[in-house]
């Protein structure tokens, strides 16, 4: 889960890195877009000033002193104009497409004069201050201008005392009629003296249309040129006609609201799709990691994904698709959980089960003999008897047969209940197995008791010591033998043979009879808790737990039980034990 917990960081992390970024790039993107919009706005009312300011912006990277890129001038002899900045000191640092007439210093006295008409040698001038360095540097763009020159033209040629005379009138008209302009002149009172040339319909003007002629001419109709005659005082105006007139239709303040709505709505517009996105995204998963918790609530552990949501998850070749791959170990997760829950559902089934057969086994092996004593005691308490001495001894020997195998049934339950749950530490010691296989041996052979039964022991011919626990292990070995005596008759041979297995690293201790054996169904459940039901008429120690106990004392010691067996051919109970250098005690 460390694994998709880092997944999970990355994705997110970099999925609202990625989202700020884009908003980010979108947001300029935007504004640029906008800059571009206002400034060519802005040009439809003043085209050089706007010209102007834009060459400003063509510079380099420093702060402190203004720099020119390459190519900032390239445009500048297609455009009909020159350029020169100008730093504090009046000098010329830049200059673009400059006529050779025009200096390269300037005096305070010149820029007064220059900054006062607007012009320099014949050009019309347009200014831009830059202040943004630690200097100011001005920008001077110069323009012919047509109707300026051909309105001096005309007052240098034809004017006497502020006026036209009458015998030129013809001369100017033609001059005016090839670019459709009109003349009017003012005397130094602002009389209209004079009004000669083409008709134009002209607009009416206020006064402060003067200062807004300034600074959007190509806003009005017409375009004007004024020559002020120095002797007289006369005012000269010439219109002609604009034909870059354009209609003020924002101004800057709409034009930027306008553009910041703009960029608010795609945004806006952006995060709503993502957000769908997301919520598709990650609401799916959700929602059937939900279904499948609520169908776990009902039990139903094996059903992880119905069918329409396995084709939705994963494509034709078992793959999870992209969209679902993020939730990949989740899936995974949940199926194992699956797995482990129905597992579980099932090993409670089967206890329950066990717990039951447990009970039933209890009930009858407590039973029977519990019964045997009660009547026993009942007819000795009744007193209606009389009881010979050998009688007596034999009710006493029974009633105390029938307590020892109680007890021993009780020993093997806890016995049992230790080995299965790790109650107890187990205390491992080094010995030497032939020894300890041939006192076990001795023991039962010494059995008057069992006396019908041929027992041998064939040792390791050579001396071998293991960690055992040696009171569980003579045990288990205690429980092969009894089990092999009291299912087969007298006259069974019983052989105990003990073979080293040095290719496989196991220790094989093997309880061999000749008796009646046992069928298939026998030997699948022979380690199974009360499979066969327990007769109390048997010797005391079948308790019907001794292969159970033996199973678990061989897998304290890293070992396995093998049964082989063939009706009325005998039976092979194999204990296998890892040697020294495999073997590995076990911690209970």
């Amino acid at each position: 889960m460390k694994r998709l917990r880092r997944r999970l960081f990355l994705h997110f992390s970099l999925q609202f890195i990625s989202l700020a970024v884009a908003i980010i790039i979108l947001f300029f993107f935007i504004l640029f877009i906008a800059v571009i919009w206002i400034t060519k706005d802005e040009s439809k009312y003043n085209y050089y000033q706007t010209k102007i300011e834009s060459i400003s912006m063509n510079t380099g990277n420093s702060m402190k002193e203004i720099t020119m890129l390459d190519g900032w001038d390239k445009d500048f002899a297609g455009d009909g104009i020159w350029v020169q900045i100008i730093n504090h000191k009046g000098e010329v640092i830049e200059s673009g497409n400059v006529p050779e007439a025009i200096p390269n210093q300037y005096s305070e006295h010149d820029l007064h004069k220059m900054q006062e008409t607007n012009e320099l040698q014949g050009y019309s001038l347009c200014f831009y201050l830059e202040t943004l360095y630690e200097e100011p540097y001005l920008f001077i763009l110069g323009y012919e201008d047509e109707a300026r020159k051909l309105l001096q033209q005309i007052v240098a040629e034809y004017g006497k005392e502020g006026m036209v005379p009458k015998a030129h009138l013809k001369q100017v008209e033609d001059k005016l009629l090839s670019v459709d302009g009109l003349i009017k002149i003012y005397d130094a009172n602002e009389n209209l003296v004079q009004s000669f040339g083409s008709p134009l319909d002209l607009d009416e003007e206020l006064p402060l249309d003067v200062f807004v002629r300034k600074m959007a001419p190509d806003i009005y109709s017409m375009k004007t040129a004024i020559v002020k005659d120095p002797q007289t005082q006369a005012l000269w105006v010439l219109y002609t006609p604009n034909e870059n007139k354009q209609e003020i239709k924002f101004d800057s303040l709409k034009d930027i609201i306008i553009a910041f709505a703009a960029s608010g709505v795609i945004v806006l517009v952006i995060t709503i799709i993502i957000s769908f996105w997301n919520g598709f995204r990650y609401g799916n998963p959700l929602f059937i990691f939900t279904s499948w918790l609520s169908r776990m609530g009902t039990g139903k552990y094996n059903e992880v994904l119905t069918d329409k949501e396995k084709k939705l998850i994963f494509r034709k070749n078992g793959k999870v698709r992209l969209k679902y791959r993020l939730y990949a170990e989740v899936f995974q997760a949940f199926y194992a959980m699956a797995e482990k829950l129905d597992a579980s559902t099932k090993e409670r089934e089967q206890l329950e089960k066990t717990r039951e057969e447990w009970m039933t086994g209890i009930s009858h092996d407590l039973r029977t003999p519990l019964t045997t004593m009660q009547g026993y005691g009942t007819l000795l308490e009744s007193g209606q008897y009389d009881w010979s001495k050998q009688e007596l001894e034999d009710i006493g020997k029974t009633i105390g047969e029938k307590s020892a195998y109680m007890l021993s049934l009780i020993e093997d339950f806890s016995l049992s209940f230790r080995l299965k749950n790790n109650a107890s530490l187990v205390d491992f010691q080094l010995i030497e197995v032939n020894q300890l296989l041939s006192s076990i041996v001795s023991k039962f052979k010494e059995d008057m008791t069992l006396a019908d039964y041929q027992l041998s022991f064939l040792p390791l011919n050579h001396s071998l010591s293991l960690q055992i626990a040696k009171r569980w292990f003579e045990r288990m070995i205690d429980n092969l033998l009894y089990n092999a005596i009291i299912h087969n008759p007298p006259g069974t041979s019983i052989k105990i043979i003990i073979e080293e297995d040095s290719q496989n690293g196991q220790l094989m201790i093997m309880v061999k009879d000749n008796g009646i054996g046992m069928d298939e169904e026998t030997r699948k459940n022979l380690f199974n808790r009360y499979y066969r039901g327990t007769n109390t008429d048997e010797r005391v120690e079948g308790s019907g737990l001794g292969m159970s106990i033996a199973m678990q004392i061989a897998g304290v010691h890293n070992g396995e039980i093998i049964v082989d067996s063939e009706i009325n051919k005998g039976t092979l109970v194999t204990v296998s034990i890892p040697l020294p250098q495999h073997n590995k005690q076990s911690d209970i």
